[in-house]
Formats: structure tokens, sequence, C-alpha cells
């Protein structure tokens, strides 16, 4: 039997909910009898800067969880395209904030899925659920988890946002589509950091 396991990196900025979105995925799996582990990395800025959780989902026990080239990346800024763009294993895929990030650097996915995150959750009038947005789209675009066990797991996390986080994810879901990037080939973009 072929093990199952999927790698996946989610890439930002401090102050989206990248780490807390690759919790909640993480936990989700468990409860549906996945092994998982979550690896956070930020930058030293407490907002602002960079930020990463690496994902790994297994039917079989994690020996390895460090990820080198990830199955699938979650782009919500530029600034993470432009710096994990280039990890994404060959083929592979990736869902992003198709308002915020613009281009691809150094990659070539076999399918990339958009969903306009951040606007959904300013909508909502809390810009702090774009991750959620994204988590909604990421279970309806890769499926992987099942979407209750996951919707279940956001609402235990912020249950006093219970109806705020139903409404995003519900969004995410019903927005995601295939999307189509352009390769960015001028440095000044490559560089540029857009919120």
């Amino acid at each position: 039997m072929v093990e199952v396991r999927w790698e996946i990196r989610w890439a930002g900025f401090g102050g989206q909910g990248v780490i807390r979105a690759g919790e909640i995925l993480g936990r989700a799996a468990i409860k549906q009898g996945f092994d998982a582990s979550m690896r956070p990395m930020y930058g030293p800025e407490k907002t602002g800067g960079w930020s990463r959780a690496d994902v790994v989902i297994s039917d079989e026990p994690i020996i390895f969880p460090l990820i080198v080239h990830p199955d699938i990346i979650v782009a919500m800024s530029q600034d993470g395209m432009n710096r994990d763009g280039r990890s994404l294993k060959k083929g592979g895929l990736l869902l992003v904030d198709d308002e915020i990030v613009k281009g691809l650097v150094e990659c070539n996915p076999s399918k990339i899925y958009g969903v306009r995150a951040t606007s959904i959750a300013d909508s909502l009038g809390r810009r702090i659920v774009a991750n959620i947005v994204m988590l909604g789209a990421f279970v309806k675009a890769f499926g992987i988890v099942d979407p209750d066990i996951l919707l279940e797991t956001i609402i235990e996390t912020f249950p006093k946002a219970a109806e705020l986080n139903r409404k995003a994810f519900k969004l995410g879901m019903e927005n995601v589509r295939e999307v189509a990037l352009k390769h960015i080939t001028s440095a000044r973009l490559a560089e540029s950091r857009e919120v």
C-alpha cells in the first residue's frame, strides 16, 4: 500500500493568521485519523514580518516532518510567494489570495487556485478572518480533510466568533476558482511586498 503524505506550506506575513491556519489544518487532519505535524517559522518582527507554517499530513507515522519541496503552497502575500514559491515541488499545486499575489517566482505549478480572501474578509468586517477564507478555499480545491471536520476545528478554536468564521469558511469554499498568474521577471516586482 502506498503511503498518503501531503506536504503543505502556508506563506505570508505576521498578522495574517498563517501559523494559526496551519495549526487548525493539522488538528483537523488528526481528528480525521491522519498523523500530522506543523512547524511554524517567522521573522523577528511581531507583525508584518515573514511567516510560514509547514504542515505534513500522512496516513502513516511522520518520521521526518521537515518540508523541502511542498506538494501545495498557500500564499497569502506576494512576499510569501516570492520567498517560498521556488520551493514548490515540480507539478505541485498553488492556492493564492489572487488579489494580492500577482505573479509566480521560479515555480511551475500544475494548477493554481485563487480566492480573494482579504477582500472577502474585509466585506465581513474583519480582515483577520482571511486565513479562514483560505481554509475554506483550501478544502474545496484540494480535499485532503473533511470540510465538516475542518469547520468544527475552526469553531472550537474561535468559539466566540463561530458565526463570523462559519461565514468566512463558506465564502472561501464558494469563491475559490482556477486562475492563471504570470511569471514575474522584474527584480523590482519580485522583491515587492503587497499587503
